[in-house]
């Protein structure tokens, strides 16, 4: 096996198309041509060159959106490595074209597609010349091109973007959604290369699967070749266990048939867990193919044993149905936050820029990852992290928003799009669930056009995208990915009482709050569902970002600039809404970005802190929340959103408050009534923890008005209720509790009384008193609430957005902090 990759050092050219040329004259043209960067995309192409501006900054994103309505030319001269015409096949591979792209080898066609999700492996041997070679690409508009396809099979509803993105098989967000810019790339996304071959190891799946008791492990591997038939030709089978000793290994002779299949049994094995719960055991299967000792072909994989299960049975109270993933016999509450692409360009994010994003993930006491179907099946980086990271991933198949239509070409082209990306990405550990697409069963149902009960050809109904959610990807996962479980929609509840977005069946969207009636934040523990896989608050992104991408006189919270980096519908309005009901709106933009993410903070600790209290009881008959995933972790640009990290991998004081309640113990406290607290408790450990529990009532100038400590025992991998308490100074009294564990405080929470606009909050008299290993410590003379650390980017944070009270100061790691640097405090202010 030989490969020649046709990327950056093949001297790529690009330029836009001349429709007054015939296309063979444009190509062989000398007029126009300016490097290009493969992989990549037009516009990265465009602002190397300096012919567009920075589209992320200040209004420029209207001065680009000419380059999505025009078409794009690419070429390249390569020379064949004169070994290559040894082999029996040379084939022109490619990892993603976007997205109606036509390309030429020595002047001959050979290659047309229309959908950037889908890779294709051309055999090209018989155009091939010694020397030099030509490669030629014409990128149609997709813009055009989409517009084309509506106006052929009509116009369809959706949410978001131009109605022509349904009929194109691209990523939708490009289109513009409400977090993001509208961008329309084109280009070679991901690798190109050249492969020759006699034979190739094709295909290599493993499902393994893991004995009930986990005492053993099953790993059905196989092997799919193609190309000649050899004599003497055998494939090596290595299972190599973390520790790279070799576990077990066979050679097998291979005998004219095209599959290879071999069954591997270990005892004990380590297991893959999801992180917070045990060890990201990954073990490598390396399949090797041989002739008479010398190695063709060889392929390897890195696989994670654990035993994966969907739990959907009764709940106690008779409500419905558990939504619940158990991994090794544990069920697992999944909280966590829906993944965007992390930039427009996909191509400029480098592993480091993943590995930050995801890392980050990870430090928030994450479990869960949802990759959502407007953007791409991401990167092989970004499941390699994930499995050694311990996050799950919920998949979903890339559509999001609209009743896609179902012809029969769109219909095969989405079979080869999700065979494709399965084939992918199903050895991998972290995918704990395919889902058919992001909130098209809403987008029917607000249309009058979903009927759960009909079951006859959905491609003659008006929501013929069944036939893709129902019958098509269901049918490509049992037969490519049966291991895992498909679930035709996010949300989804199956429909049979009408409501697609049902809290007590599947999973839900709880938009309540911001969309709908703009309901308080404080209302989200009412608003629980069983899996509650999206819901946010938005918030400016730091400071220092909206400085990146502002002109210093429209640095104030109204400006043009700043209403257009936010995209979502009555965005501005919205966000002052909730500024209003809650605090007192500031004026100056520092302070307004302090504002919006102080709430969004807040708005995050209800939810999660209210949703994970209903983890409860042994088995599964009280798990009445199982999951909980903020939409969003991150942003593509840099934006005023929902996400909880901002475009620039500035952490949010919301990433802070998600930090805290989905710890291994968090503390809970509600009011149930004018007079009375509710205090609780998780423990997301397997044993029962015993602590002991504080309970202290400040008056807001600093007054200790009662205190009470007490022993509680932490349930193991639940909530626990642990207290309540009458409370006849609410309007004037915080109440505080701690969680100690052998002298060290494990979980802080309070009770404010609210809205926070109406207290009188005295000067808290804070103090930063520098420690030892970059350590800070914070203390006050009077309670103070969310105070805000900062100094400089590059420092991150142990902890930040805190309520700190007198006699319980709080130390915080500042990583790279200097030492005596000054670090900046705020807090809210009355």
């Amino acid at each position: 096996m030989r490969h020649l990759p046709l990327l950056d050092n093949q001297h790529w050219q690009f330029k836009l198309r001349d429709p007054a040329l015939a296309l063979t004259d444009d190509f062989s043209s000398g007029e126009g041509w300016l490097a290009a960067s493969v992989p990549g995309t037009i516009h990265q192409d465009l602002l190397a060159t300096e012919q567009i501006p920075d589209p992320f900054f200040g209004l420029n994103e209207a001065q680009v959106q000419w380059v999505g309505e025009r078409d794009w030319l690419y070429r390249c001269e390569f020379v064949l490595p004169p070994d290559f015409k040894n082999e029996e096949t040379i084939a022109l591979c490619s990892a993603g074209l976007d997205t109606f792209a036509t390309v030429w080898l020595n002047g001959k066609q050979v290659l047309v597609s229309d959908n950037m999700f889908v890779s294709h492996r051309v055999p090209v041997s018989a155009l091939l010349r010694p020397g030099r070679n030509n490669l030629q690409i014409l990128f149609e508009s997709a813009l055009r091109r989409g517009k084309e396809r509506e106006a052929q099979y009509g116009q369809l509803p959706l949410w978001n973007g131009d109605s022509s993105r349904l009929y194109v098989r691209k990523a939708q967000y490009h289109y513009g959604w409400d977090w993001g810019p509208t961008l329309l790339t084109a280009g070679i996304w991901r690798p190109l290369w050249l492969e020759a071959y006699s034979v190739r190891i094709a295909d290599v799946h493993c499902p393994a699967e893991v004995a009930p008791d986990l005492a053993s492990a099953h790993l059905p591997v196989s092997i799919t070749l193609d190309g000649s038939a050899h004599t003497h030709l055998s494939a090596h089978i290595a299972l190599y266990a973390p520790s790279s000793e070799a576990v077990t290994q066979v050679t097998l002779p291979v005998t004219g048939s095209a599959t290879i299949e071999h069954v591997l049994t270990i005892a004990a094995p380590l297991l893959w867990w999801p992180h917070g719960y045990g060890e990201q055991a990954l073990y490598r299967l390396v399949i090797t193919l041989q002739h008479d000792g010398e190695i063709l072909d060889s392929r390897e994989q890195r696989i994670g044993l654990r035993r994966l299960q969907l739990v959907q049975q009764p709940l106690a109270d008779g409500s419905g149905t558990t939504f619940l993933f158990e991994i090794n016999n544990t069920p697992i509450f999944c909280g966590g936050a829906n993944w965007i692409p992390a930039d427009l360009f996909v191509p400029r994010i480098s592993h480091n820029r993943y590995r930050a994003w995801l890392q980050m993930a990870a430090d928030a006491n994450m479990v869960m990852l949802r990759v959502w179907g407007g953007g791409i099946y991401e990167e092989d980086i970004f499941y390699d992290l994930c499995d050694e990271l311990g996050l799950l991933v919920w998949q979903d198949f890339m559509f999001a928003c609209g009743l896609y239509p179902a012809h029969k070409e769109f219909r095969e082209s989405v079979r080869s799009e999700a065979e494709d990306a399965v084939r992918r990405l199903r050895h991998h550990p972290c995918i704990a669930l395919w889902s058919g697409n992001n909130e098209d069963y809403v987008v029917a149902s607000s249309k009058g056009v979903y009927d759960a009960t009909f079951n006859g050809d959905f491609t003659q109904t008006a929501f013929p995208a069944r036939a893709i959610y129902e019958q098509i990807l269901p049918q490509v996962c049992a037969t490519l990915d049966p291991t895992r479980t498909y679930w035709p929609g996010s949300p989804y509840s199956g429909g049979a009482n009408g409501n697609t977005n049902d809290p007590h069946v599947g999973d839900q969207h709880v938009w309540d709050v911001w969309h709908g009636n703009m309901a308080p934040y404080q209302n989200y523990p009412q608003l629980a569902g069983t899996f509650v896989s999206e819901f946010g608050m938005e918030s400016f992104s730091e400071l220092a970002t909206i400085v990146s991408f502002t002109e210093p006189d429209e640095r104030y919270p109204q400006s043009r600039t700043l209403d257009l980096h936010n995209k979502a519908d009555g965005g501005s309005e919205r966000l002052a809404s909730y500024l209003v009901r809650n605090i007192r709106v500031p004026e100056h933009l520092d302070e307004y970005v302090y504002a919006t993410q102080f709430i969004q903070a807040e708005a995050m600790t209800s939810a999660f802190r209210g949703w994970r209290r209903r983890w409860r009881g042994q088995g599964y008959q009280e798990r009445y929340t199982a999951g909980a995933l903020v939409w969003q972790l991150n942003d593509c640009w840099p934006v005023t959103s929902w996400a909880i990290i901002d475009s620039q991998l500035h952490p949010k004081p919301a990433y802070y408050a998600i930090r805290r309640e989905l710890a291994p113990f968090a503390a809970g406290i509600a009011r149930l009534s004018d007079e009375r607290v509710a205090i609780w408790a998780v423990n997301s450990l397997e044993t029962a923890l015993e602590a002991d529990l504080e309970i202290n009532i400040w008056s807001l100038m600093g007054e200790l008005v009662a205190s009470e400590r007490v022993q509680v025992v932490l349930a193991p991998n639940q909530s626990s209720e642990l207290r309540e308490i009458e409370d006849h100074l609410s309007e004037k009294h915080i109440v505080a509790v701690r969680l100690v564990k052998d002298g060290t405080v494990i979980a802080r929470a309070a009770l404010w009384p609210e809205p926070f606009k109406y207290l009188t909050l005295p000067d808290p008299a804070i103090t930063v008193e520098h420690l030892e290993h970059n350590a800070i410590r914070v203390q006050v003379k009077r309670p103070a609430k969310g105070v805000w650390l900062s100094a400089g980017d590059g420092v991150s944070w142990s902890d930040n957005m805190l309520d700190v009270f007198p006699d319980d100061p709080q130390v915080v790691v500042a990583t790279k902090l200097a030492h005596d640097a000054p670090v900046q405090v705020r807090w809210l202010k009355g």
